[in-house]
């Protein structure tokens, strides 16, 4: 089965594929004509830096994130969740241009929303081992 994109949105998504860059380009002008084009080039590479280094630790911080989840007793989604905000914010953040930029801020600002912890059986207090202190006696 093959999917056919019809002519309209075919060339919807060409105008978009180019109108986006063009704005981006055009937002970087503007902006260095305000603040000097060394300004708007020391943006430019911090922007792909934090981008870059926001990949990074997004890679080598989810299994472990992902592990302390589930051992707390939550559900990995929210983790997952919350990586992919942040590594579709460093995606953005390396595109030059104060739209992606924007978009980028705007994900990494959006507020995470923690599920409540999982109530501990009776008896039993969350974070010791499974040892029930008590006395013993054997009755026949």
């Amino acid at each position: 089965m093959s999917m056919r994109v019809t002519g309209g949105a075919a060339w919807l998504a060409l105008i978009i594929a180019v109108a986006i860059p063009a704005l981006e380009i055009v937002g970087i002008y503007q902006i260095a004509q305000k603040i000097g084009w060394g300004w708007t080039l020391l943006w430019l590479i911090a922007a792909i830096w934090a981008g870059v280094a926001l990949i990074r630790a997004q890679h080598s911080d989810l299994p472990a994130r992902l592990k302390q989840a589930m051992a707390r007793g939550e559900a990995p989604f929210g983790e997952v969740w919350a990586s992919g905000r942040r590594l579709l914010a460093g995606v953005l953040l390396i595109l030059p241009g104060a739209g992606s930029d924007l978009l980028a801020l705007l994900l990494l600002l959006w507020p995470t929303a923690r599920a409540p912890a999982p109530m501990p059986p009776p008896g039993a207090t969350r974070g010791e081992s499974e040892v029930i202190e008590g006395e013993f006696r054997r009755e026949d």
